[in-house]
């Protein structure tokens, strides 16, 4: 694989007098469902940092906005340009490298992302969201991938003043000893629009 870019919970009682049922804004998505965060919210924005290490090492920071199913996400690379845009509908994936002025298809991403493997691509939109996916058995048309040396660990903490919120994806795959973390360091629920179609068709012009 060639350079890879790139979840108790104790519920307290007071002695005297009941606790007050928490209100949504207050309930960590990551304790919640996808399906009630839509319901709730029409987007998501927010940034974070991938941290790779292996064949590849370096670091990328990256701003987001999701709405409902479909994330778009932009990246800068460690001088502050802007390197790669990203946009995840919920079966594909399409990518466009600024500094090279070059497109990616999806079987080139999964090369430069091969968390991918694992997850599918519907998958990042609910991480954004702050919701931890179910991560099914991997499985590869390749014979010769074994994805068992792959692996994807989801990690809690306290964000934007809200505990157990999902902060971090760490993927590892033993096999190629390469690592890729997600960091989200800020994330925001909207009950406004964004339209993502828009903004890939502006940047890209």
């Amino acid at each position: 694989m060639a350079k890879p870019f790139l979840l108790l919970l104790f519920v307290a009682s007071g002695c005297v007098a009941p606790m007050k049922p928490a209100s949504p804004e207050t309930v960590s998505p990551a304790l919640r469902k996808y399906g009630s965060l839509l319901e709730s919210y029409i987007s998501c924005t927010g940034n974070g940092k991938i941290d790779s290490r292996g064949f590849f090492s370096g670091e990328l920071t990256f701003k987001y906005m999701s709405q409902h199913d479909s994330s778009f996400l932009q990246f800068k690379d460690i001088l502050g340009r802007k390197a790669l845009l990203m946009w995840f509908t919920p079966h594909n994936v399409f990518a466009w490298n600024l500094i090279e002025n070059k497109q990616y298809d999806y079987e080139q991403i999964l090369e430069f992302f091969p968390f991918l493997y694992i997850v599918e691509p519907k998958d990042i939109t609910k991480f954004l969201w702050g919701v931890q996916p179910d991560i099914a058995k991997p499985v590869s048309d390749d014979p010769s991938r074994d994805l068992m040396d792959l692996s994807l660990q989801f990690e809690t903490g306290e964000l934007d003043q809200i505990p157990f919120s999902l902060i971090s994806a760490t993927f590892k795959d033993l096999n190629m000893n390469q690592s890729i973390k997600i960091n989200i360091q800020k994330r925001m629920h909207h009950t406004t629009a964004v339209n993502l179609e828009r903004v890939w068709g502006l940047i890209q012009s």
